[in-house]
């Protein structure tokens, strides 16, 4: 699950940066959170690493996110493979059948040009459909052009520093279930920071072309895979911010919040996600580092 908010955020790195503009999905999230599927309800936590930090004030926040375990020097190394810090939790345990409530919470810090980090080339180059991963496959992902909205007579507000879209993916997970949402994405910029949250969008539950659904994948006695029958499924929502740290000077801390319930007939009751997602996620962040550090060092050729 966490493939979701982390290709959100650079699928919308666009808008002009600015300072005081509010990013509304963000705010519901933290203050109202995500609304499951009984009505219960699940708020996201608020930033690690708030904007406005001076460099002494920055480093003692990261400090009091590590431990001996995961030492802030360990961190703040410049390699592909720092320590990631990743915390994937049961929020509701589920009962019998019932879905369970999961949420996956890491931040990392990571090298490199913070103008190459948000030029459309690099965005481009993390957004390339059928990306095979640790336990899942992108099989697509894009956002809703100006003529698919009109079709659907969906309209966005637009402000000067807020980028507001709808963006959708379509991605395995552990090759037993294919999950596609539609999220309504906002991000906003300020001059040291990118804020990009998203809540997937009931409005696209049955749409023809970007519904939001689970299937499973099934094989047959050949051990091939199709696709079984579509369910339902619009109850997640999370956020990235990217924070740019003023030591070392060309350094950032990213981290991204999800919470999302996890129906039972999923893994039938078994948490793969906590056993598989720190695998993910590291690999994720990995081939982020990578690329940034290629692209940084191509631009300073230039």
């Amino acid at each position: 699950m966490s493939i979701s908010i982390f290709t959100v955020a650079w699928m919308l790195l666009a808008a002009a940066p600015t300072e005081r503009v509010k990013n509304p999905v963000f705010d519901d999230l933290i203050t109202k959170g995500v609304t499951m599927s009984d009505g219960s309800t699940f708020k996201l936590p608020r930033p690690l690493l708030v904007d406005g930090l001076d460099a002494a004030e920055q480093r003692a926040v990261l400090a009091k996110l590590c431990d001996a375990r995961t030492p802030l020097r360990a961190v703040l190394r410049k390699s592909s493979r720092a320590p990631i810090v990743v915390k994937i939790r049961t929020l509701r345990a589920r009962q019998k059948e019932e879905p369970a409530i999961r949420s996956i919470d890491f931040w990392f810090v990571a090298h490199g040009d913070w103008d190459i980090l948000n030029s459309k080339d690099f965005l481009q180059s993390l957004t390339k459909h059928d990306e095979e991963g640790q336990g899942h496959i992108v099989s697509k992902s894009g956002i809703l052009t100006d003529e698919e909205m009109a079709q659907r007579k969906l309209t966005l507000p637009k402000q000067d520093g807020r980028e507001e879209r709808f963006v959708y993916t379509t991605f395995s997970m552990f090759d037993l279930v294919e999950l596609s949402t539609t999220r309504l994405a906002v991000l906003v910029r300020g001059r040291d920071s990118v804020l990009a949250a998203a809540k997937i969008d009931p409005r696209f539950d049955h749409d023809r072309d970007y519904p939001n659904q689970w299937r499973p994948l099934v094989r047959n006695e050949l051990a091939e895979v199709h696709l079984g029958p579509a369910h339902p499924y619009h109850w997640g929502g999370g956020y990235a911010k990217i924070t740019r740290l003023k030591q070392p000077a060309d350094a950032v801390m990213i981290e991204c919040h999800l919470v999302y319930e996890e129906p039972y007939a999923w893994f039938e009751g078994a948490n793969l996600v906590r056993q598989k997602g720190p695998l993910m996620v590291q690999e994720q962040v990995r081939t982020f580092r990578r690329k940034l550090a290629i692209a940084s060092a191509n631009n300073g050729k230039r």
